[in-house]
Protein backbone atom coordinates (compact mmCIF):
# COMPACT_ATOMS: atom_id res chain seq x y z
CA UNK A 1 0.00 0.00 0.00
CA UNK A 2 0.98 3.22 -0.74
CA UNK A 3 1.37 6.26 1.26
CA UNK A 4 -2.60 7.77 2.31
CA UNK A 5 -3.40 11.71 2.15
CA UNK A 6 -6.55 12.44 3.65
CA UNK A 7 -7.93 15.78 2.50
CA UNK A 8 -11.18 17.62 1.71
CA UNK A 9 -12.57 16.83 -1.78
CA UNK A 10 -11.82 19.10 -4.67
CA UNK A 11 -14.06 19.05 -7.43
CA UNK A 12 -11.33 17.90 -9.62
CA UNK A 13 -12.17 14.53 -7.50
CA UNK A 14 -15.63 14.44 -9.21
CA UNK A 15 -14.72 11.93 -11.42
CA UNK A 16 -12.69 9.39 -9.22
CA UNK A 17 -15.76 9.57 -6.78
CA UNK A 18 -18.25 8.63 -9.38
CA UNK A 19 -15.72 5.64 -10.53
CA UNK A 20 -15.45 4.70 -6.78
CA UNK A 21 -19.31 4.26 -6.87
CA UNK A 22 -19.84 2.84 -10.35
CA UNK A 23 -16.75 0.31 -9.91
CA UNK A 24 -18.94 -0.27 -6.33
CA UNK A 25 -22.13 -1.03 -7.84
CA UNK A 26 -23.63 1.17 -5.77
CA UNK A 27 -27.48 1.65 -6.15
CA UNK A 28 -29.59 0.73 -8.82
CA UNK A 29 -30.26 4.53 -9.87
CA UNK A 30 -26.45 4.84 -10.08
CA UNK A 31 -26.09 1.72 -12.46
CA UNK A 32 -28.87 2.76 -14.64
CA UNK A 33 -27.75 6.49 -15.41
CA UNK A 34 -24.46 7.06 -17.52
CA UNK A 35 -20.77 8.30 -16.10
CA UNK A 36 -21.67 11.60 -17.31
CA UNK A 37 -25.17 12.05 -15.70
CA UNK A 38 -22.93 10.70 -12.49
CA UNK A 39 -20.42 12.82 -13.22
CA UNK A 40 -22.73 15.79 -13.75
CA UNK A 41 -24.32 14.73 -9.59
CA UNK A 42 -21.33 14.59 -8.12
CA UNK A 43 -19.63 17.95 -9.35
CA UNK A 44 -23.14 19.56 -8.21
CA UNK A 45 -23.06 18.25 -4.63
CA UNK A 46 -19.57 18.95 -4.61
CA UNK A 47 -20.14 22.22 -5.58
CA UNK A 48 -22.71 22.48 -2.67
CA UNK A 49 -20.55 21.46 -0.32
CA UNK A 50 -17.85 23.51 -1.09
CA UNK A 51 -20.28 26.45 -0.72
CA UNK A 52 -21.81 25.57 2.35
CA UNK A 53 -20.69 24.57 5.91
CA UNK A 54 -23.24 21.86 6.47
CA UNK A 55 -21.45 19.60 4.72
CA UNK A 56 -17.80 18.04 4.21
CA UNK A 57 -16.71 15.84 1.80
CA UNK A 58 -13.25 14.24 2.69
CA UNK A 59 -11.16 11.93 0.35
CA UNK A 60 -8.28 9.23 0.56
CA UNK A 61 -5.62 10.04 -1.80
CA UNK A 62 -3.14 7.35 -2.44
CA UNK A 63 0.36 7.54 -4.04
CA UNK A 64 2.27 4.28 -4.82
CA UNK A 65 5.94 5.00 -5.67
CA UNK A 66 6.36 6.10 -9.36
CA UNK A 67 2.78 7.11 -9.40
CA UNK A 68 0.90 10.19 -9.14
CA UNK A 69 -1.97 10.24 -6.29
CA UNK A 70 -5.41 8.89 -6.64
CA UNK A 71 -8.20 9.00 -5.27
CA UNK A 72 -8.92 5.53 -3.55
CA UNK A 73 -12.02 6.14 -0.82
CA UNK A 74 -14.16 9.29 0.26
CA UNK A 75 -16.27 10.03 3.29
CA UNK A 76 -19.25 12.33 3.57
CA UNK A 77 -20.62 14.08 6.79
CA UNK A 78 -23.27 16.44 7.34
CA UNK A 79 -23.60 18.76 10.66
CA UNK A 80 -25.82 19.84 12.76
CA UNK A 81 -27.50 21.39 15.83
CA UNK A 82 -29.10 19.16 17.85
CA UNK A 83 -31.42 20.93 21.03
CA UNK A 84 -30.94 18.40 23.40
CA UNK A 85 -27.36 17.29 22.69
CA UNK A 86 -25.27 20.32 20.85
CA UNK A 87 -23.95 19.97 17.75
CA UNK A 88 -23.92 16.03 16.15
CA UNK A 89 -22.44 15.00 12.84
CA UNK A 90 -24.06 12.22 10.58
CA UNK A 91 -21.50 10.13 8.03
CA UNK A 92 -24.09 9.59 5.26
CA UNK A 93 -21.42 8.59 2.97
CA UNK A 94 -18.15 6.14 3.22
CA UNK A 95 -17.20 4.31 0.32
CA UNK A 96 -13.36 2.64 -0.93
CA UNK A 97 -12.30 1.30 -3.76
CA UNK A 98 -13.58 -2.53 -4.09
CA UNK A 99 -9.51 -3.14 -5.06
CA UNK A 100 -8.21 -1.19 -1.91
CA UNK A 101 -10.44 -2.03 0.74
CA UNK A 102 -8.54 -3.92 3.93
CA UNK A 103 -5.98 -1.61 3.90
CA UNK A 104 -7.27 0.74 7.06
CA UNK A 105 -8.57 3.56 4.08
CA UNK A 106 -11.77 3.77 5.96
CA UNK A 107 -10.17 4.07 8.99
CA UNK A 108 -8.26 6.72 8.36
CA UNK A 109 -10.96 8.31 6.85
CA UNK A 110 -13.22 7.93 10.16
CA UNK A 111 -10.80 8.87 12.32
CA UNK A 112 -10.05 12.11 10.10
CA UNK A 113 -13.97 13.05 10.80
CA UNK A 114 -13.68 12.04 14.28
CA UNK A 115 -11.13 14.59 14.88
CA UNK A 116 -13.24 17.35 13.35
CA UNK A 117 -16.01 17.09 15.01
CA UNK A 118 -14.34 17.09 17.85
CA UNK A 119 -13.21 20.23 17.04
CA UNK A 120 -16.26 21.81 16.13
CA UNK A 121 -17.82 20.79 20.07
CA UNK A 122 -19.43 17.71 18.77
CA UNK A 123 -20.85 15.29 21.07
CA UNK A 124 -21.97 12.82 19.21
CA UNK A 125 -21.39 10.85 15.57
CA UNK A 126 -23.86 9.21 14.02
CA UNK A 127 -24.05 6.38 10.56
CA UNK A 128 -26.41 4.11 9.67
CA UNK A 129 -24.61 0.72 8.25
CA UNK A 130 -27.40 -1.46 6.62
CA UNK A 131 -27.16 -4.75 8.08
CA UNK A 132 -27.02 -6.44 5.05
CA UNK A 133 -23.37 -5.06 3.91
CA UNK A 134 -20.09 -6.43 3.96
CA UNK A 135 -18.82 -3.60 6.26
CA UNK A 136 -21.63 -4.73 8.80
CA UNK A 137 -20.81 -8.07 8.95
CA UNK A 138 -16.43 -7.80 9.47
CA UNK A 139 -18.19 -5.70 12.31
CA UNK A 140 -16.32 -2.69 10.45
CA UNK A 141 -17.39 0.18 12.89
CA UNK A 142 -17.53 -1.84 15.92
CA UNK A 143 -13.91 -2.17 15.55
CA UNK A 144 -13.26 1.68 14.54
CA UNK A 145 -15.14 2.19 18.06
CA UNK A 146 -18.59 2.44 17.28
CA UNK A 147 -21.77 1.19 18.61
CA UNK A 148 -24.77 -0.43 17.15
CA UNK A 149 -27.41 1.65 18.89
CA UNK A 150 -30.00 -1.82 19.56
CA UNK A 151 -32.85 0.36 20.71
CA UNK A 152 -33.17 2.90 17.63
CA UNK A 153 -35.11 1.98 14.31
CA UNK A 154 -33.92 4.37 11.19
CA UNK A 155 -37.07 5.53 9.26
CA UNK A 156 -37.02 6.59 5.24
CA UNK A 157 -39.52 8.70 3.31
CA UNK A 158 -38.58 8.74 -0.32
CA UNK A 159 -39.33 12.64 -1.86
CA UNK A 160 -39.61 13.30 -5.22
CA UNK A 161 -36.83 15.18 -6.54
CA UNK A 162 -37.40 18.93 -6.90
CA UNK A 163 -37.63 19.94 -10.99
CA UNK A 164 -35.33 21.58 -12.35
Amino acid sequence: MGDITIREARMEDSSAITTILRDLGWTEPIQKESFTETLAQIQERLARSNREQEHTILVAEQRQEGTQEQVVGYLAVHWYAHLMRGSEAFVSELFIHPDQTGQGIGSRLLSTIEEQARRRGCTRLLLMNRRIRASYARKFYMKNGWEELGDAAFFSRTLSAPAR
